[in-house]
């Protein structure tokens, strides 16, 4: 198995281990899901942008880290309060 192939399974594991309509279908507190979103857009945040070639420095990675992570983060919201909309 190839380091790429490994990558991809491992990323696909952990989307497919937090299913957001399986936790929209109970009734978890706010800070529940809060913690869950910040956790995978801090992981997936440092993921891409360690895997960015392009960004050589120390301070770009972090500044992408940065950035992946508040995009990450606001299109999860974005997913759940859609899922909210439409369950209630």
């Amino acid at each position: 198995m190839t380091k790429i192939m490994k990558n991809k399974l491992f990323i696909t594991l952990v989307l497919i281990s937090f299913s957001p309509w399986a936790h929209a279908a109970d009734m978890f507190a706010w800070k529940n899901y809060l913690l869950a979103v910040a956790l995978i857009s801090l992981v997936g945040g440092t993921l891409l942008s360690l895997r960015n070639k392009s960004a050589e420095t120390r301070v770009s990675k972090i500044l992408l880290a940065g950035l992946y992570f508040w995009v990450i983060f606001f299109a999860q919201l974005v997913v759940l309060a859609g899922i909210y909309h439409f369950t209630s």
